[in-house]
């Protein structure tokens, strides 16, 4: 069983723990869900709601209660508790494969119903950011990355110089895979503090500051997400890698604006079909891979000679090597 404190009359597992649960841990003092090592992005009011259920696991946690600790001092139906609800059960994956995490109990109020375990949390830092190692968040650095060296170099240089580049092209030529190579590149030159977040997986535009503070490990505020953001980073030396911003535009636009004024150590990376237009924003354009021409009668030593048909000799699948 796993330790509770019991605290103004409710169970707090280890007061500041981390509670696990199917592959899925939170950490109440980071206020920070994860699915294996991957940050969940969740909004306040549903965090707030996910760790209700969970301290009080087997038990029913009345409607009133929940809406209650939602939304305090604030009176809303219970049409806003279902929306938070219907977002756990989405991020959580309720009923795949019968996974089944919290329950409606009709007339009564909501039931977290898988096992809960808890473990005590590490230290925090001070800074919410140095001791969380965040290299490991980056996807690992490819063996072999063909016709790139250049436009990796160009980049590279670009941020170091001006602290916010996009780089923009159409799908599939090799964004994701410029970036990656890039903020490995650059890894020394920031102490570590390197943070890929990848926004293809949102569907709400507001979610953008979420997923970025989730991934620096805090939580922003609800009621100004991108100022709260701003004055975590402060004068925090750091590189942001946003990854396929082109669905989310806007709200990535905003974000890389309010951060690029305001957090003067910040660097931010993006790649984009379509560039962000802030002010500040170097445009670094990616081209196809050059290839050999249709028609030309070339020996198989003059084909290697181009980009794209060394990506194909190498064995190595081009959607994994210049994906998105």
């Amino acid at each position: 069983m796993p330790t509770q404190v019991h605290i103004n009359g409710r169970r707090d597992f280890q007061a500041k723990g981390v509670l696990s649960f199917g592959s899925f841990s939170l950490s109440l003092a980071e206020r920070l869900l994860k699915k294996a090592d991957d940050p969940v992005p969740l909004g306040g009011r549903a965090l707030d709601t996910l760790i209700a259920l969970t301290e009080r696991a087997g038990e029913v946690v009345s409607y009133k209660e929940l809406l209650t600790i939602a939304w305090p001092n604030v009176t809303v139906d219970e049409t806003n508790l279902r929306v938070q609800i219907a977002t756990l059960w989405k991020a959580l994956g309720e009923g795949e494969d019968g996974a089944r995490y919290i329950s409606n109990v009709t007339g009564r109020g909501y039931c977290f119903v898988a096992p809960v375990t808890s473990v005590t949390a590490p230290p925090i830092a001070a800074a919410g950011i140095t001791d969380r190692e965040p290299h490991r968040k980056l996807p690992p650095r490819l063996a072999r990355v063909v016709g790139r060296d250049e436009a990796v170099r160009v980049v590279s240089q670009q941020l170091m110089t001006g602290r916010f580049v996009s780089i923009v092209s159409p799908g599939c030529i090799g964004k994701t895979t410029v970036a990656v190579s890039v903020a490995h590149a650059l890894l020394n030159g920031f102490s570590g503090a390197v943070f890929f977040v990848d926004l293809s997986a949102l569907t709400n535009p507001q979610l953008v500051p979420t997923a970025v503070a989730s991934a620096l490990g805090f939580m922003v505020q609800a009621n100004d997400p991108f100022g709260s953001l701003a004055a975590f980073l402060g004068d925090k030396k750091i590189l942001l890698v946003l990854d396929n911003c082109e669905h989310v535009i806007e709200s990535a636009a905003v974000l890389a604006e309010r951060v690029i004024s305001e957090a003067p150590q910040t660097h931010i990376l993006a790649t984009s079909r379509e560039a962000l237009r802030v002010e500040g924003e170097r445009v670094h354009l990616l081209y196809s891979l050059d290839c050999p021409p249709a028609d030309a009668d070339l020996t198989a030593a003059e084909v290697l000679r181009y980009p794209a048909a060394q990506l194909s000799w190498s064995g190595q699948r081009p959607a994994a090597i210049a994906r998105r």
